[in-house]
């Protein structure tokens, strides 16, 4: 295809892709609706591929609460409460995105996932541990002190388990929070207005 310039010059110009053409068909990899506002032409999306919660260990030892449904919500638009907490635990400050994002993805730390989570739950093991002790009073502390050891030594603490089997166990507990969250948020409907991605973020010690 060629315009006319204002000069009279021809001037070439990238014709639309076919959509027709099976080269520029779409391909789901899903059943779902058809979005009603579909265009074959390239159109940008925004969105975020970086997010933590309190899931992973250096979030939650700066005091992010937030769930990765939260994440989510917030990512959609909802406003969202971050700290400082009173003490009652509701926050001080919320913020809010202004507009929603078109995608997202939670991606907590892979590494020590599991430990976190026995450190926050009652009952757990390995929640009365030293280590876990000091997550909850001092986590500005256990985060130097927790990510010291991986960093350094490449092991696990003593109150995962044999061969870690808790702390990977307790892992699969928060995975399995992770897809929920994905799927909950995913708009599969005709308005296509949100798609959320099952992620996470894998970090090399050492």
């Amino acid at each position: 295809m060629a315009a006319e310039s204002a000069g009279g010059e021809a001037v070439p110009t990238i014709a639309p892709p076919s959509t027709t053409d099976p080269a520029h068909a779409l391909r789901r990899s899903e059943e779902r609706a058809p979005c009603q506002d579909y265009t074959p032409l390239r159109r940008p999306f925004f969105g975020d591929l970086h997010v933590h919660t309190a899931r992973s260990q250096d979030a939650s030892t700066q005091d992010t609460r937030v769930t990765p449904r939260e994440a989510y919500l917030f990512a959609r638009g909802e406003a969202l409460g971050i700290q400082p907490f009173d003490a009652d635990g509701r926050s001080l400050r919320t913020v809010q995105l202004d507009r929603a994002l078109d995608f997202a993805a939670v991606t907590d730390h892979a590494e020590q996932i599991g430990e976190v989570h026995l450190c926050r739950t009652p009952g757990a093991p390995g929640h009365g541990s030293l280590v876990c002790r000091l997550y909850r009073r001092f986590p500005r502390i256990a985060f130097f002190v927790m990510n010291g050891r991986y960093s350094i030594l490449g092991t696990r603490w003593g109150f995962c388990g044999e061969g870690g089997r808790d702390c990977l166990e307790a892992a699969g507990v928060v995975w399995q929070e992770h897809q929920q969250a994905a799927e909950e948020a995913y708009d599969r409907s005709q308005d296509c207005a949100f798609t959320s991605l099952v992620a996470y973020e894998w970090t090399a010690y050492g």
